[in-house]
């Protein structure tokens, strides 16, 4: 699997990595939101707070996956976007791959940052054993059936003081 940043040329890999994951972990109408935002991404120029962090993750020459973040260096924090492995390659290692890879290009450019998502009932538990904490459930936040479960994870210095 290959990582690199995002192209609008991409766009239709991802409509179909992120198709191929409704109705579990996205609601159908999410899919027009998400459209729009890659939409966004193509005609910026310059980086916006870190919203141009969109990565794809490719296997043979497709797309398979992909997911951002956005940076807000005055707050010490950095939110995950949009992050997304095709259906048929899920359990195979590669959501954890590029979920890491993500992670490591916040920790390199903001190493105190704390790192927060939010995902479904049916994906938290991927985040649990990496780390991440639930803060909030709002049920069918998403649509009905689909819970919204808000989770951090704290700079690793953070993390060992509270272990304390």
């Amino acid at each position: 699997m290959i990582i690199r940043p995002y192209t609008p040329a991409d766009k239709p890999g991802c409509i179909s990595a992120f198709e191929s994951n409704m109705p579990r972990f996205f609601a159908p109408a999410e899919l027009e939101d998400y459209s729009r935002w890659l939409d966004g991404l193509a005609i910026r120029d310059e980086p916006e707070a870190g919203i141009d962090n969109y990565f794809v993750a490719e296997n043979d020459g497709r797309v398979i996956g992909c997911g951002g973040f956005y940076l807000d260096r005055e707050k010490q924090e950095a939110t995950m976007a949009w992050g997304l492995i095709s259906n048929e390659h899920h359990k195979k290692g590669w959501g954890k791959e590029l979920f890491m890879y993500r992670l490591n290009v916040i920790r390199s450019l903001c190493a105190r940052c704390r790192v927060i998502l939010d995902t479904t009932q049916h994906s938290f538990p991927f985040f649990e054993k990496i780390g991440f904490n639930v803060v909030k459930i709002t049920k069918d936040f998403y649509g009905e059936g689909l819970d919204r479960y808000d989770m951090e994870l704290l700079p690793a210095t953070e993390q060992s003081e509270s272990a304390s």
